[in-house]
């Protein structure tokens, strides 16, 4: 996106959020501004997805299954979009040990392992036909998958768009690697496009120091406050989401 191309406003019309540390945003981010939380003992909630998938997912699936089922309620998304900057690394730090362990690898584990895993199964588990895009970006997942979303509502104006980020705490060895706060967190969104001047708009914004914190919570509290906009940066871009007061 550049300065002077159109921009297209799009409305939130159903969200969900999960975090061990509280399934507000606005407490989330309270918490985590303040300094790292203590580690919680909240368990990924789980009731939408049948037992029989359940026990053989990983608690980053299960929960973006989780998030994105509750974001799309009776809805049926026409387009799918699962955002993940770093995906399931947890269970691919597992096969990696067990390679050098001399392990034969698991077929399932490591079909459930690749980054649309979640997609494919939440796309089982709903029925649904819709198309999947799946995302990595960076430390600017969401402003991608945002702008994924915005794309394919300017030409399907009567769509819903399914747009899901998720991701847990890197692996202690690749930790170093992120200059993000370790946290867990999905955030679906169930978009369509706003009436003229009557939605939320993404722009490309000056550049300053990269969040610390994810994206796509960040966005979700500053949406439910009554800020008139946020102000962003993530891999040396600068994003900032405005709105317009109905």
């Amino acid at each position: 996106m550049a300065e002077g191309d159109v921009i297209h406003e799009l409305d939130v019309e159903r969200w969900a959020f999960w975090s061990p540390e509280s399934a507000d945003p606005a407490v989330w981010r309270t918490r985590w501004a303040s300094g790292i939380p203590e580690a919680s003992p909240a368990e990924v909630p789980d009731d939408a997805i049948p037992a029989a998938h359940r026990r053989r997912m990983s608690s980053l699936m299960r929960l973006a299954v989780q998030i994105g089922t509750e974001a799309a309620g009776d809805c049926k998304p026409d387009f799918l979009i699962f955002c993940s900057q770093h995906g399931d690394l947890t269970r691919l730090r597992e096969m990696l040990d067990d390679i050098s362990s001399g392990v034969e690898l698991s077929p399932t584990t490591f079909s459930q392992s690749v980054h649309n895993a979640s997609a494919g199964l939440f796309t089982i588990i709903t029925h649904s036909a819709a198309p999947v895009s799946a995302l990595a970006a960076g430390s600017g997942t969401f402003a991608a998958g945002w702008l994924e979303a915005e794309g394919f509502l300017v030409t399907h104006p009567e769509a819903r768009v399914l747009l899901l980020t998720y991701d847990e705490p890197l692996p202690t060895e690749y930790a170093g690697y992120s200059s993000q706060a370790p946290c867990a967190y999905a955030v679906g969104l169930l978009l369509r496009r706003a009436a003229a001047r009557r939605g939320v708009a993404l722009r490309p914004a000056p550049v300053k120091q990269d969040d610390s914190l994810p994206l796509a919570p960040l966005f979700l509290a500053w949406m439910l406050s009554r800020d008139a906009s946020l102000h962003v940066s993530a891999d040396g871009q600068g994003w900032a989401w405005t709105r317009t007061a109905k």
